[in-house]
């Protein structure tokens, strides 16, 4: 009896340890962290389970892929694409009822795994120890159709050429000595008639910078020079050359049986023409057609007035020379005063003309009235006349009493 008792529990024993060995269970592996762009392979055990399970990914637009079917006592790879960074789960669930070899019944529930997409650094390595050429000169440089003077060397940066009467365009070849250097300048370039600049830049691998200049000078048919102030001058024909200004109309004038562009104000009367220097920069004259003179044209802006500055024959006053916004202008001086001027001017918009008094240090000016000046002068010089006669009586009384005074003493003493 003892020894049925004994095998009886023996194979209860037993049972149990099978039935827990052979439990069913669920797991869920893969890698944790992975790149964009990359497959992250996801492994599933289904261990002595079978029924059908749901694989998915939280965010499809992270990691996207999954899969759901029956499975039954196996394990499954399923492959996940990464398409963006951020993180997603993927979780495998059961779809209605489970069972396991022994219950019948899985209630292990559902596993899921957390996966990290990261953006992969796409910063194409550095190779410290490469060595950036400096070399920044040119191997060769030409006009077509034209020479250059001097003749082309590598280490000589300024140029010259003459160019025909009505050239407008020519072309510049330059071919550096390194193949990995930039040029920036060359080829087709725009031109007009007397001096023109061009800057041919050569920029090195390591970013060093070497200028060729060339003066490219196109000659100006039937040229009309003036001199002003021993400098020469010739006169802009071309309009396009001009921007006109606020104020102006575009107009034309006839100087030596040419039609010049020109702009003129009605208001000042005042007519402009364009003239260019030896250099090839282009100022603005104001020109007399009646008397043939030039004088150069100097405007400023003051709180909204426009003022054309000149020069006044009438003056009284000490004239100087002072800087307005860093340009030279004639100014008169007042006696005594210090930061204060008058200067001579049209305003172009009233056509006011008279003198306006400047002051330096704030920069700004309004119309001075010469007449109150000249009021305020001649009063001042009529209290100075009347000082005057009135010292003149005071001296002359006491002069008057002085000898009264000594011809008493001598009388008084004669007694």
């Amino acid at each position: 009896m003892k020894k049925k008792i004994i095998l009886l529990i023996i194979m209860f024993c037993l049972f149990i340890g099978i039935s827990s060995v052979n439990a069913g269970s669920l797991s869920i592996n893969g890698s944790s962290s992975v790149y964009v762009n990359s497959t992250v392979k996801v492994t599933i055990n289904f261990n002595n389970i079978a029924g059908r399970f749901k694989i998915t990914s939280s965010d499809s637009s992270i990691l996207s892929g999954g899969a759901e079917d029956f499975y039954d006592n196996q394990t499954i790879t399923l492959n996940f694409s990464a398409k963006s960074a951020g993180t997603a789960t993927i979780t495998v669930s059961p779809v209605g009822k489970i069972g396991d070899y022994d219950n019948e019944q899985y209630t292990g529930g559902a596993r899921s795994l957390t996966i990290n997409v990261k953006k992969k650094n796409t910063q194409s390595s550095i190779d410290v120890n490469k060595t950036y050429s400096k070399n920044n000169y040119l191997k060769s440089l030409s006009i077509d159709g034209y020479e250059l003077t001097p003749a082309f060397n590598k280490d000589t940066l300024e140029y010259t050429v003459e160019l025909e009467p009505g050239t407008e365009k020519i072309n510049v070849n330059a071919v550096s000595e390194e193949k990995a250097a930039r040029i920036t300048g060359a080829g087709e370039i725009k031109i007009s008639e007397g001096t023109n600049t061009i800057s041919i830049v050569v920029t090195a691998e390591n970013g060093n910078e070497r200028t060729y200049k060339i003066t490219a000078n196109v000659e100006e048919k039937d040229p009309i020079e003036i001199k002003i102030n021993n400098k020469t001058y010739r006169v802009v024909k071309k309009r396009e050359l001009l921007t006109l200004k606020d104020g102006y109309k575009e107009t034309s004038i006839n100087i030596n049986n040419f039609e010049i562009p020109a702009m003129h104000n009605e208001v000042t009367d005042v007519t402009l023409v364009g003239l260019k220097d030896e250099e090839g920069n282009i100022n603005l004259f104001s020109y007399n057609s009646k008397t043939g003179e030039y004088k150069e044209y100097k405007e400023f802006t003051f709180d909204l007035m426009n003022l054309y500055i000149h020069d006044t024959k009438d003056t009284k006053y000490k004239k100087v020379s002072i800087k307005i916004n860093d340009v030279g202008v004639t100014a008169y001086k007042l006696e005594g005063i210090e930061d204060y001027y008058l200067i001579y001017g049209t305003n172009t918009s009233t056509g006011y003309e008279g003198y306006y008094l400047y002051d330096m240090k704030e920069n700004s000016i309004q119309r001075y009235d010469t007449t109150l000046l000249d009021r305020l002068t001649n009063e001042k010089d009529k209290y100075l006349t009347m000082v005057i006669v009135l010292s003149c009586v005071c001296f002359l009384s006491m002069l008057f009493l002085l000898i009264e005074l000594n011809r008493y003493n001598k009388k008084k003493n004669e007694v």
